[in-house]
């Protein structure tokens, strides 16, 4: 019984089998999308789809419309023809057609090599053939997968079309970052096709563009002068690593038959180079090349270096060390053309004398460097120790003419025309010139220092003494401000002024050359004429308050010689009858004449005294100043008593000295 029940499941499993079967193989009708579809894509051949439309038929009557659409569209006469058949059935399948399988050929695809590589930023020409058999298949619609994962690309997939050939090209930009990209070529509509689809596009780096160098200025004055590790990276325009370039590294400017070293970048695009540092001098450059067009340049300096050693050598200078040439020298054995170490050398060979090299020094300053200016202080403060005073307010009024400010400068310059002005003060220079480097002062107190002098000249006091005030207010610590204040102090005759100002210049230079006449001067100020004449009523107190000692014990001398020989007595002499001479009393035969000699020797040494107070104070306006009065002027007499005796008794007398300017 479970035998019969077994037999009958079977059978109707079996049944239920074939039926299945024969429906999956009725196909479903085809509407006219599915017409249009197949004969405007490139999946199956004018042939195949006639099939097709045998085994399928059509879900709708075709008009004559229909027909001339799509023949438009491709349809050839056996399409035609087949639709035409179906129609004339009532679109119903034959058997026949129902069993044969419609005879579709997969689509097959040639690719000309498997893999290709390209220039970065350029764009690579791909192309491919599609076929079924041996027929070329046209109109088919391609996919480039994996191209939109290509950096730098089009950020999307590829597409392109069979030509009747059945060749289709893709245009693939190569991008911009150098490697290995897989990429596959598929149908737009995903029919499956036969064949190797895969190839392999590599980006290669483009020619190299882009040049870093490390580090970017080569410090040849850290640390020792050995080697300097230089660190060239190569690389294209979108930043991929030139390899197995051929790098150099030339000199600029070139010295000899120096070797130029040159490396190969590595796969990274590195090139490394150990710099003789030796060789090199501030502001070179070593320039990178490749094959012989230049890349980069790398800066030489010897900065931390030169610093180093130019601060040392100010420090000195500014001390009035000539031992700061060796430091100098060391700069410019650096730098040859260093303009502070050239006019700093320049200095010191001026202040030793060594003129020529000095002068060499500064033009070579004002030639190459950058501080002309400085050079030619230099070149002013040079014709200074030379007493050139022409050439010096030239080189001082071209620095100034570059640079107002320039406190060298202006010093200069206000030197020069104060010691041309008033050569009395000439005395001065070797104290103003003492350091190798002369202090410079503010510009402001300069120009008015030389206002000040060329006011004093004209005798024109009141500007005089105002643009001296503004050089002492901006230079407190210039002794010859003080020194030519007094002096117009002193013309003014404001006596307390001066003194101050000359005591204050005796402190700001102690080892003043004139310091001796410095404190005559002020002793002399500090003397009154009248108080000098008002002391002669004792004689020669007058000479004892102007410090004239010997000319006070003359005088006094004269006048107490005076009243002895006033107050000599003298026998009376008379003659008798007989002849004979007899005395008969005394008498002072000289009273009157000495009494007047007297009290000449005295009054006149009351005047000396007050003319010689006068006259010690010296005359405080500069000597040049004379052309600009009419009338020639005369120092205050000096006038000298003199005492003597002979046989007819004393000789009294005065000597009168002066001199016409």
């Amino acid at each position: 019984m479970m035998s019969r029940l077994a037999r009958a499941l079977t059978g109707a499993l079996c049944f239920s089998l074939a039926v299945t079967s024969a429906r999956a193989q009725d196909a479903a009708p085809l509407h006219k999308g599915d017409l249009v579809r197949f004969l405007t894509g490139s999946t199956y051949s004018k042939p195949e789809i006639a099939a097709i439309i045998r085994r399928a038929c059509l879900a709708f009557a075709p008009t004559s419309r229909d027909n001339a659409n799509l023949k438009e569209l491709g349809a050839t006469p056996a399409v035609l023809d087949a639709m035409k058949t179906c129609a004339d059935n009532g679109n119903k399948v034959g058997r026949a057609e129902r069993e044969t399988p419609a005879p579709i050929r997969p689509m097959e695809v040639d690719l000309p090599y498997r893999s290709f590589s390209a220039t970065a930023g350029t764009v690579a020409q791909f192309t491919v053939t599609i076929h079924r058999g041996p027929t070329p298949l046209s109109g088919v619609r391609l996919l480039l997968h994996g191209s939109r994962d290509i950096p730098g690309g089009t950020q999307a997939e590829l597409n392109a079309n069979t030509d009747r050939d059945g060749h289709a090209t893709f245009s693939i930009p190569a991008g911009s970052t150098a490697g290995n990209y897989n990429l596959r070529i598929a149908d737009a509509d995903g029919v499956e096709m036969h064949g190797v689809a895969d190839f392999v596009l590599t980006t290669l780096p483009s020619a190299p563009s882009l040049v870093k160098v490390t580090p970017q200025t080569l410090d040849i004055g850290a640390g020792g002068r050995g080697t300097r590790e230089v660190t060239v990276a190569v690389s294209d325009p979108f930043g991929n690593p030139a390899s197995q370039l051929s790098v150099a590294l030339r000199t600029y400017p070139q010295r000899g038959a120096a070797r130029t070293p040159t490396q190969v970048t590595d796969n990274a695009g590195i090139a490394r180079f150990a710099v003789q540092a030796a060789t090199l001098q501030d502001g070179d450059s070593l320039v990178v090349t490749i094959g012989d067009k230049p890349y980069a340049t790398l800066r030489v300096t010897a900065a931390a270096e030169i610093t180093t050693l130019l601060l040392e050598a100010e420090r000195q200078l500014s001390e009035g060390s000539v031992s700061a040439e060796r430091a100098y020298d060391s700069v410019l054995t650096v730098d040859p053309n260093n303009a502070r170490a050239l006019i700093g050398r320049g200095y010191i060979l001026s202040s030793l004398g060594k003129q020529d090299p000095a002068s060499q020094d500064f033009e070579a300053a004002l030639r190459d460097g950058d501080d002309r200016a400085g050079a030619l202080t230099g070149l002013g403060y040079l014709a200074l120790r030379r007493s050139d005073l022409t050439n010096a307010a030239t080189r001082f009024r071209e620095a100034v003419k570059i640079d107002a400010g320039d406190a060298g400068a202006a010093t200069g310059l206000a030197y020069t025309e104060l010691w041309r002005l008033d050569p009395r003060q000439l005395p001065h220079r070797s104290a103003a010139l003492a350091s190798p480097r002369p202090a410079a002062y503010p510009a402001e107190a300069a120009n008015g220092l030389r206002a000040g002098i060329d006011f004093f000249a004209a005798r024109n006091l009141k500007s005089a003494e105002s643009s001296l005030n503004t050089a002492a207010a901006a230079a407190p610590a210039w002794p010859d401000v003080y020194y030519t204040r007094a002096l117009v102090y002193q013309a003014e005759k404001k006596t307390s002024l001066a003194v101050a100002d000359f005591q204050h210049y005796l402190q700001l230079r102690p080892n003043a050359v004139d310091r001796g006449a410095v404190a005559s001067r002020i002793g002399a100020l500090d003397r009154s004429p009248g108080k000098a004449f008002a002391l002669g009523i004792l004689p020669g107190g007058g000479q004892f308050y102007t410090h004239q000692p010997v000319i006070g014990i003359i005088v006094l001398g004269g006048v107490a010689a005076s009243a002895v020989w006033a107050l000599k007595s003298s026998p009376i002499i008379f003659t008798d009858p007989f002849g004979h001479p007899y005395q008969n009393g005394t008498e002072r035969k000289n009273l009157t004449t000495g009494a007047a000699v007297g009290g000449g020797i005295w009054l006149l040494g009351a005047i000396e005294a007050a003319l010689h107070a006068s006259s010690a104070r010296g005359d405080p306006y500069p000597p040049s100043s004379v052309a600009v009065s009419t009338k020639k002027t005369s120092e205050l007499p000096h006038l000298t008593p003199t005492v003597g005796f002979d046989q007819g008794g004393p000789r009294l007398g005065a000597s009168l000295s002066f001199s016409i300017r």
